[in-house]
């Protein structure tokens, strides 16, 4: 369904919301905008081509997070729900309890005026649970694949015995990927395991790094501009360069670099500064040794993130009162 900027009087409501994407599954914040047929969201407020339109002509209905039995939600998140349609159901979540109420209940009416709706949430697509069959023969798969890698015998030839521990590492992560998963997210998925394993069987510096900014940009939001994709690359490389001379500080760098680059275009200095505290917490988080050192750099981490949020919850809503 395309749409071209319909007249501002179609809109019943429009502001940002969070959504988790169809690919890595990652969240992002959207401008959305519900007509009464249709739920558009954009990158960003003021652009002119939605990402997006669902068709509410094809809705199900609006679905609680309680209902949502097959969804992971962040941390943070208190007020969800679910959208789901014929073919899928998108999951999106707010700050404010009382707009998100809103929100629900204006697309529910929608869906009850122009689509189909049903209160048979329990067969929304990926709303199935998957058979007590299929989770069996998946888990034993899976654990046949983990626990032969180590006894597979080895042929004498370190390319070909690498090129089949790869194939046991596509095999094992697509087992265990979420069983919704879309073709062009699992070939994501096999594209990352398989540099990876080219990666480690190589064992040469520039490979290493290369494979490092090769992952990320095969892993990155589809959403990301030209700009930030070289940026990105970059904050990669520096990265690929601290795992290849095991210096801390050269790879926590690079995880600074490739936060800021794939931070919304918009945000403001104090937002990106928190993002960084939070990109150094991290960093140090992941090479911590000690207990305490963890813990400190957890709550830094954690801490850094609910700052960033406040201040991108702010600029939001400048953007929503111009």
């Amino acid at each position: 369904m395309a749409e071209s900027s319909p007249p501002a009087a179609d809109i019943l409501k429009d502001g940002f919301l969070s959504k988790q994407g169809g690919g890595y599954r990652n969240w992002k914040k959207r401008y959305c905008i519900l007509r009464e047929n249709s739920l558009s969201y954009y990158v960003k407020k003021g652009d002119n081509k939605p990402k997006k339109v669902i068709d509410l002509t094809e809705g199900r209905g609006v679905r609680e997070k309680k209902q949502c039995t097959m969804q992971d939600w962040p941390g943070d998140a208190k007020f969800c729900f679910g959208v789901a349609s014929s073919k899928r159901t998108w999951y999106f979540y707010g700050s404010d309890g009382k707009d998100v109420k809103e929100w629900m209940d204006l697309i529910q009416q929608c869906i009850e005026k122009v689509g189909k709706p049903t209160k048979d949430w329990g067969n929304d697509p990926e709303g199935k649970p998957e058979s007590v069959v299929s989770k069996a023969i998946r888990n034993t798969t899976k654990t046949a694949i983990k626990h032969g890698k180590g006894h597979i015998p080895s042929t004498g030839n370190e390319y070909l015995d690498g090129a089949v521990s790869t194939a046991a590492d596509v095999a094992e992560n697509q087992l265990d990927a979420d069983p919704h998963a879309s073709a062009k997210d699992r070939l994501k998925m096999a594209g990352g395991d398989v540099i990876s394993g080219v990666a480690d069987t190589v064992d040469n510096p520039v490979v290493t790094v290369a494979a490092n900014v090769a992952k990320d940009q095969l892993e990155a939001d589809e959403d990301l501009s030209l700009k930030q994709r070289l940026a990105l690359a970059g904050g990669s490389a520096v990265e690929g360069v601290g795992e290849v001379t095991e210096i801390d500080a050269v790879g926590i760098a690079g995880g600074v670099i490739k936060d800021q680059a794939t931070a919304d275009e918009d945000a403001s200095l104090k937002e990106r500064m928190a993002i960084g505290v939070g990109s150094v917490a991290a960093g140090v988080k992941e090479g911590a040794d000690d207990a305490l050192v963890y813990h400190v750099a957890k709550s830094v981490e954690q801490g850094a993130g609910d700052v960033a949020d406040h201040y991108a919850d702010n600029r939001d809503t400048s953007s929503d009162s111009e």
